[in-house]
Order: C-alpha cells, then structure tokens, then sequence
C-alpha cells in the first residue's frame, strides 16, 4: 500500500511530516505518483502553493507497511 506524504522542515521546530489522508491509499506507487500529479499543485490552498513552489513543501509517495509487533 502507498500514500502521499506532505513533508516540510522548520529550522528550529524541526521535520513536520504529515498523511494526505484525502487521496487515500494506492496499491502501487505509478498510482501513488499519478494521483500526486494530477493533485499538486491544483488542489493546493495559496499558503501551501507558495510554500510548494518555493520548496519548503514538499509532497511524495511513502510505501506503508503493516503495523506489526516491534523489533524492540
């Protein structure tokens, strides 16, 4: 399974990484990247477009994997 991700980086707050939950999930990543296309930059808010385009935002496709027990 894969999903969008939207990653930015603050430079005193640190990594600020989050699921672009309205996509939803992708069997493969040629329909993660098509659906990622298709999306960015049209469906963006202005604040987010700015931010996309001047490369503090950042949006890529993520293989997600079960949530089993830990190695820990």
């Amino acid at each position: 399974m894969w999903v969008i991700m939207a990653v930015s980086i603050q430079l005193l707050a640190g990594p600020n990484v989050w699921p672009v939950t309205e996509e939803g999930t992708f069997e493969d990543e040629a329909a993660c990247q098509a659906a990622l296309d298709e999306a960015v930059p049209r469906t963006l808010s202005e604040t987010m477009r700015l931010a996309w385009e001047a490369g503090e935002l950042k949006y890529i496709c993520v293989k997600a994997r079960g949530a089993g027990p830990s190695a820990n």
